[in-house]
């Protein structure tokens, strides 16, 4: 039987790991970043000062590692097996004789599926595990009065340990004791004032915020956010395994049929609970949101450009696509290739949100307006359920470093550099620490550093379009600037101020050709006039692109599929655009 149990566990572990690893593995990269683990022994005694401050420690130690390809998924199916064992290991000391597979599997389920959820903190999973495990000893001592005096002395300790979860322990004892039928268990009431006076004192003492926090598992999710009913499920299924492997007939089964009838059936309902539970709380809609965001951290633009063919209804994806878009220098040429929506999908509406103040951030930065950027940093550093974010203090760094501003940059390198996944990082960057020559050399912090103004100003005071063209006429060379001012005009269908753009800036170093997309604006402002596109150089192609364009629109005037063969054959352009959208 021992040797099956570690098959078994084996088995779990493979599927569990192999499953998230196939179906979630961005989502694991994407809930690193939200929080920052610093091998700090300041840092350690603050988070080990609070309730619960252990098992926060272990679980952003562990959080740490998602960063490291397959190190999620399989680290999550570690832990979820070890309580998945640790359940058995308390019903058989109450149901000796019985495999009850689905009671072992019910908290397992449960805190998969929560797993899912990027406001929720591994730590409420590590602290359930503690309390497993304080459960699982606390049921060995057979003497009424070292029982009683054990789960006494457990309680505060597992409060420091794992925070609430002391109150489900305390829960757990009184319940064992009960069904158990104990003569003595009257007395264990005490475990559960006990905790009651610890709660409710930690909220006087200001220990705790709420009462929320004291009792329920609250304590592991973003504090400014309702907890979803999800969350309670595992603190739920705690008690009803004990109750259930109190009630179901003990003694082994004489008969083998009956024996595996009964573990065929506990199979079905485990499956059912997964076929059930997981396309409901996966969080599917999200994660294409996890896959770009994954690929824009790590510069992989052709995957982004790859991943957003087809509708796209989502601001935010826009957003990363038109920033990948820009990085590769074809966002003027490719833009109306894609499904644009207007000029939010240049830059999304900031909501205040951790995501969308890093991903503002990213492209503020790609755009070289770095005083917006390091704004959209410092809202994505402080607004994350950890205790700081890595990525958007890697993007702190860059933007102080530009500036000159090196005490403080050199603050937050030091910060990095008692991290795992970005010591090296931190590290290489404290070269450019008090050496303006080494930043103007570099190929990301130098280009930045030329187009900052000249003179201070107040960033998007007057506008991005203003500062953009200020960039673009301090740095001819960048073409990104006056092409993204254009989009803006494009995409809102200002077909005026692109005029006055391209006829202010078109043969001069800031603008010596037009892209595509502006070439076939220019059709569009002159459509009669062939002297006015010859003033703008535009292309032989797009002109014969634009002659079947015209003569499609003609012939099909009255003809209500219009729309849709303008999209099937000139689906790519601006003219598609001006019409269509």
């Amino acid at each position: 039987m021992r040797y099956k149990l570690i098959l078994l566990s084996l088995i779990l572990f493979v599927l569990v790991g192999s499953f998230l690893q196939i179906t979630s593995k961005f989502h694991f990269f994407y809930i690193e970043q939200l929080q920052l683990f610093q091998f700090s022994g300041d840092y350690l005694a603050d988070k080990i000062s609070h309730p619960g401050g252990l098992s926060l420690i272990i679980g952003e130690f562990l959080t740490q590692f998602f960063s490291t390809p397959y190190a999620g998924p399989f680290i999550i199916a570690a832990v979820l097996t070890a309580i998945g064992l640790t359940t058995r290991a308390i019903l058989r000391q109450i149901n000796p004789d019985k495999e009850l597979f689905l009671l072992y599997m019910l908290p397992v389920i449960s805190l998969l599926l929560i797993q899912y959820d990027f406001n929720y903190l591994l730590q409420g999973t590590i602290a359930f595990l503690f309390c497993l495990l304080c459960l699982s000893a606390w049921m060995r001592v057979k003497d009424f009065r070292y029982r009683l005096s054990a789960a006494l002395v457990i309680t505060p300790l597992l409060f420091w340990i794992g925070g609430p979860v002391a109150g489900l322990f305390s829960f757990s004892v009184v319940l064992k004791e009960a069904v158990s039928r104990s003569k003595q268990g009257i007395y264990f009431l005490a475990v559960l004032i006990e905790y009651l006076f610890i709660g409710i004192g930690s909220v006087w003492t200001t220990t705790l915020i709420g009462y929320r926090f004291a009792f329920l598992p609250d304590a592991f999710y973003h504090p400014i956010l309702a907890a979803p009913s999800l969350i309670y499920f595992s603190w739920i299924s705690l008690p009803l395994c004990l109750i259930g492997a109190s009630l179901y007939p003990k003694g082994k089964n004489k008969s083998k049929k009956r024996a595996g009838i009964e573990l065929t059936a506990q199979a079905i309902v485990i499956l059912a609970l997964c076929w059930m539970g997981i396309p409901r709380y996966n969080d599917s809609k999200d994660y294409p949101l996890k896959v770009l965001d994954h690929y824009a951290r790590t510069g992989q633009w052709d995957e982004i450009i790859r991943h957003c063919h087809g509708p796209i209804k989502n601001y935010l994806y826009l957003t990363y696509l038109n920033r990948a878009l820009a990085e590769k220098g074809e966002l003027a040429d490719r833009m109306f290739a894609f499904d644009q929506h207007g000029p939010q999908g240049l830059l999304a509406s900031w909501n205040k949100t951790s995501t969308v103040s890093t991903l503002l951030s990213d492209t503020y930065f790609t755009l070289g307006a770095i005083a917006l950027s390091q704004e959209m940093a410092f809202e994505g550093y402080v607004t994350v359920i950890g205790a700081g974010n890595p990525r958007n203090l890697q993007r702190l760094v860059q933007t102080n470093l530009i500036y000159g501003a090196y005490p403080i940059a050199e603050k937050y390198i030091s910060i990095l550099e008692k991290t795992y996944a970005y010591h090296n990082w931190a590290k290489r960057h404290r070269g450019f620490l008090y050496n303006d020559k080494a930043i103007e050399a570099d190929p990301v912090l130098g280009p930045k550093r030329k187009g900052l103004p000249k003179e201070s100003d107040l960033s998007g005071i007057n506008g991005l379009e203003h500062d953009l063209l200020i960039r673009a006429e301090q740095d001819p060379g960048n073409q990104l600037p006056i092409q993204f001012t254009g989009a803006i005009y494009l995409l809102s269908k200002d077909m005026k101020s692109f005029q006055a753009l391209i006829e202010k800036y078109y043969g001069t170093p800031v603008l010596p050709a037009l892209p595509v997309s502006f070439q076939e604006a220019v059709i569009l402002l002159a459509e009669k006039d062939t002297d006015y596109w010859m003033r703008f150089n535009v292309s032989e192609e797009v002109i014969r692109k634009f002659a079947g364009y015209r003569k499609l629109v003609v012939q099909n005037r009255n003809n209500p599929q219009l729309p849709r063969l303008i999209n099937n054959s000139f689906g790519d352009t601006y003219w598609s655009y001006y019409i269509l959208k």
